[in-house]
This record gives structure tokens, sequence and C-alpha cells, in this order.
């Protein structure tokens, strides 16, 4: 009779592992679910056997991005809050779940779950819906049979993450409009007004005054400049990503936008946020710290700072204090090591951490604002200053005309 090893917690929370003989997968989970334990994995003890099948479904198949997981986590969370194992809820969501999509979904990470693998390992077979610090918190809950809080956090950070976005396109909307409708009016100004009244102004004797010499100018600079301009960019772009291609140019870059203000401020507490966020959640759940700060490297984005929090985690796992190595290496301000010296005095780190995490998203979101003002700051002002050149241009030239039939 096959052997298949499990994972199972009993009632306090604590994980054991073992190993049992049954005939399939589903008669193992049976057999150890009797036990009293609540079964985390099984799998098929046999080394011969490669890594389980990925499921039939794929990413390809199976459209959607962050809304689809969202709703995923809404619906599975509300199972599991009920005491529903995630393989059964998942089957539930395959069979009725009206949403085609969602059904699909749920139909290959059920099939993945049946063949030995974890929820991390299915929900990784689809990055285009769950990023991989998703991934990475839903590992770490599965370890400690804890996922329902963790459920809680991913539905939290898609929310404001999806708040954030919704609040940049509104705010970005009237000033991209009124700039479109502005450069509209100025290229019909250039090229079906202007050459009218330059042919009548030529015909009369009459000359150019100096708002329509600079729309003039600005329109000969569009015409021949233009393309070279966009030339120019175009090539920049694809440098630049093809230089993010090598882990050395992907530092590079990521250390240079470091270094731009405003960007790289808002890069940096997006980062900070994601890991404080992660590493609060996870000590919650019972992880321990070097596992805790394994998990939480692999949630930044940035390469520099990456880099340094693996040089941290390092140092905390030779037995130094965290805000201590978080200091060294420049990770937090001076204000959030002052947080985090407190969690490392009263053992309370997982609260300090999800106090570090509230600050920078506050600081997160009033950068963004801020930049989102100042660039409709400057739409507008482009807008207007255009719209004035052309009105202007249009005036003196009525002007000239009537000056020269006098």
């Amino acid at each position: 009779m096959p052997k298949f090893l499990y994972k199972a917690a009993d009632k306090s929370g604590k994980i054991s592992s073992g190993s049992v003989e049954a005939a399939d997968r589903r008669a193992a989970m049976r057999i150890v679910g009797a036990g009293g334990l609540r079964v985390i994995s099984v799998s098929a003890d046999d080394s011969k056997i490669s890594e389980p099948k990925k499921p039939e479904a794929s990413s390809a198949q199976v459209k959607g991005g962050e809304k689809t997981a969202l709703m995923f986590f809404k619906k599975i969370h509300r199972l599991c809050k009920s005491g529903t194992p995630v393989g059964d809820a998942l089957r539930g969501l395959s069979g009725r779940s009206l949403n085609k999509n969602m059904a699909s979904l749920a139909r290959s990470m059920y099939k993945s779950l049946s063949e030995g693998r974890n929820l991390a390992q299915a929900m990784a077979d689809f990055p285009k819906i769950f990023e991989k610090s998703l991934c990475h918190l839903v590992e770490a809950g599965e370890s400690t049979a804890n996922l329902v809080p963790v459920f809680e956090n991913i539905i939290e950070y898609l929310e404001n993450k999806r708040a954030l976005r919704k609040q940049i396109l509104s705010a970005l909307i009237y000033p991209a409009v009124l700039f479109t409708v502005a450069f509209i009016v100025v290229m019909l100004f250039l090229f079906v007004l202007l050459p009218q009244i330059e042919s009548m102004m030529q015909s009369l004797g009459g000359e150019m005054s100096l708002p329509v010499k600079i729309l003039m100018g600005l329109g000969g600079f569009m015409l021949k400049g233009g393309p070279i301009i966009a030339a120019l960019s175009a090539a920049a772009v694809a440098a630049v990503y093809r230089l993010r291609q090598t882990p050395q140019g992907r530092l590079f870059t990521d250390r240079l936008l470091l270094k731009i203000p405003l960007a790289g401020k808002i890069a940096l507490d997006s980062d900070i946020a994601r890991f404080s966020n992660l590493i609060s959640t996870l000590l919650v759940s019972g992880v321990n710290m070097t596992e805790t700060l394994k998990l939480a490297e692999k949630s930044i984005k940035n390469t520099d700072i990456k880099i340094r929090f693996a040089q941290c985690r390092t140092a905390v796992n030779d037995g130094a204090a965290v805000s201590q190595t978080l200091k060294k290496f420049a990770l937090l301000a001076d204000d959030d090591i002052d947080i985090v010296s407190v969690g490392d005095r009263t053992g309370d780190l997982s609260e300090c951490f999800r106090e570090v995490k509230q600050i920078h998203m506050e600081t997160l979101s009033a950068n963004v604002k801020f930049a989102i003002t100042s660039l409709s700051s400057f739409a507008l002002l482009s807008a207007f200053i255009l719209v004035f050149l052309v009105a202007l241009g249009i005036v003196s030239a009525v002007l000239g005309l009537s000056q020269t039939l006098v």
C-alpha cells in the first residue's frame, strides 16, 4: 500500500509531521483527520516520483489580475473563517461559483492540492493573478496552519492598493483631458488657421506678431524635432529595459531610482511598508524571526534594499538586535528605529512593525498625492500657456491685419 507523508496541526496549533499508509491521498487525509488533527499537507512518499504535475489550466487560460485575486481571497476567506478546510473551499468554489473564470481558477488550484501541492504553490502557477508577495504570505500561513488572518491581511493590502490606484487615476483624468483639448486646439491653429493668417499677412505686407512667431517655431519644432525626441525616448526606454535584465544593471538602476527626489522616496516607502506588513503578519501567525525575515526579504522589489535587508537578516540570525541591524544598514529612519527598539525590549515586534507599516503607508499616500498634484499643476499650466498663446496669436494677427488695411 502506498505511503504518504503528512503535516498537520493539533487543536493548540502545534505542528506535527509523520507518515501513514493508505490507498490514495484522500484516504490518507481521512486517516490523519480521524486522529483529531487538522491536515496542512499530504504528499506521496516516493523518491522516484518527480515534482507534482502542474494543473491542466494554465495562467493563459484563466484571465484576470488583481481584481480576480481580491475576489478569490474574499470568497475563500469567508469559507475558511467558517471552519471549511482550504481544499474543500476550493472544491466548493469550483462547483458553485457563477463566475466561470473564478470556477476555472478554483478547479485548477484544487487539482494542484489533490496532487500533493500546497496553496502557495498552486497560486504561483498564476503569476498574472497572484504576485509573489501574496504567495509568500500564504506559504507562511500554511506553515503555521493559521491562514484566516493571512487572508484578512491580503484582502486589506489589495483593497488599499486598488484605492490608491483609483485615487491616482481619478486625479489625473481632468488635467489629462484638459491638456489633450489644449493640444488639439494648438494643432488646429498651427496647421489650419495659422497658414491662412500667414498667407494673408504676406499678401497684405504685414508682419507676424511675436506670439504668432512663437507658435510657428513651436509647430516647426514639433514637426522636425518631435519624431527625433520620440525615437530617442523609445531608445532610452529600450536601453534601460535591457540593462535591467542583468543583475548588475538592475542593481544600478534601482540604486539610481532611490536617489531621484520623490520617486526614490515613493519606492522606499513602498518596500518598507510591504516588508513591515509581512513581518508583522508572520510574527502574529507564530512564524519564528529567522523564517519571517527570510520570507519578508522575498517581498522586497528594489534590489538595493533587498541586498541591505539580506545583510540585516544575517546579522539578526547571528544574534544582533533587530533595531540595531535595521539602523546599521540604513533600512529605516531614526523614528522607525525607536519604535522597533521598543519591540526589541518588550518582545512584541509584531505590533511595532505594524505601526511602522502604517506610518510608511501614510507617507506613501502623501507623497503619491503630492506627485499627482505636481503633475496635474504642470499639465494645467502647460494647457493654459498653449491656449493663451493661441488666443494671443489670433488677436495679434487680427490687429495686425486691421492696421495693414487702414
